[in-house]
């Protein structure tokens, strides 16, 4: 299991992403389908499922 200070840093870069991907939704007003909003969302996937599976 990861310590502390490690999950605390996925923990800033969950949050840190999350608000990169509302901004760039909002930059590309409101499309989903748009590429880099797709990659974006892809790898806040990833970073909440390993957040998720430390936590288990």
């Amino acid at each position: 299991m990861k310590n502390h200070n490690e999950l605390r840093n996925l923990i800033i870069k969950i949050d840190e992403t999350k608000a990169k991907l509302y901004e760039l939704i909002q930059k590309k007003q409101w499309d989903l389908l748009d590429s880099e909003v797709i990659k974006l969302s892809q790898l806040l996937d990833e970073l909440l499922s390993e957040y998720y599976h430390i936590k288990k």
